[in-house]
């Protein structure tokens, strides 16, 4: 985690630098789709599995670009989507458990930051690619049924992912782009109470959780 937090202030003394040198700067609204697949960890994360779930996402964005190509955009965004957890089917000495899936609504507001770097294509096109981190806030407190104690999702949890993506703005105001958003810590956790692991015996176990996110978005600048 320290060898992260050090990569993301070195990123961000590396944006401001290139703001400072900024030779265009414009504006404009970003919205996008996504698909969305919950990864596990811990002690239970085998007797766990998601299906990818659709959301999408509206905010105001900026970017600063450079005669060099290199640039930086960012953007404050409204995320909503769908999140997928299903408890697989198990057997427990005599008893059999059905497999139960469930899905529910997750809105964050997202803080992408990225470092990018666009080849023109002439007068009327260029091509560029993104990467840097993206900081997401919940907005509520989200319990799924019968999953553990607590909060499963807490507004207390400050989600950090990375960006990586490649696109293309047309007409110097419309940008198309495709995209991969992948976890770097967890989202969120459920704590399991009373597991049983050998035969007379149970104990708390933690089940923690990360969110991986394809994207498609466009945005026009002004």
């Amino acid at each position: 985690m320290k060898k992260f937090s050090a990569l993301c202030l070195s990123l961000l003394v590396a944006f401001a630098g290139l703001t400072a040198k900024a030779q265009k700067f414009s504006y404009g609204i970003v919205a996008g789709y996504d698909l969305t697949k919950v990864k596990y960890s811990g002690d239970m994360k085998n007797n766990f599995s998601s299906d990818n779930k659709s959301g999408w996402y509206v905010g105001p964005k900026i970017v600063f670009s450079t005669v060099m190509g290199l640039g930086v955009d960012a953007s404050l965004q409204y995320s909503q989507r769908k999140l997928n957890i299903t408890q697989d089917g198990y057997i427990d000495g005599n008893e059999v458990y059905d497999k139960v899936s469930q899905s529910q609504t997750y809105r964050t507001i997202e803080i992408p930051i990225n470092l990018r770097y666009s080849i023109g294509l002439g007068s009327s096109a260029s091509v560029f690619a993104y990467t840097g981190p993206q900081f997401g806030f919940a907005l509520q407190n989200m319990k799924f049924n019968n999953l553990g104690t607590g909060n499963n999702f807490s507004r207390e949890n400050l989600n950090t992912t990375w960006n990586i993506g490649a696109g293309v703005r047309l007409f110097k105001h419309l940008e198309a782009s495709v995209g991969y958003n992948f976890a770097l810590g967890k989202a969120g956790k459920a704590i399991l109470n009373g597991v049983g692991v050998n035969e007379g015996e149970s104990q708390d176990l933690e089940l923690k959780y990360k969110t991986n996110t394809f994207q498609v978005q466009l945005a026009y600048m002004f």
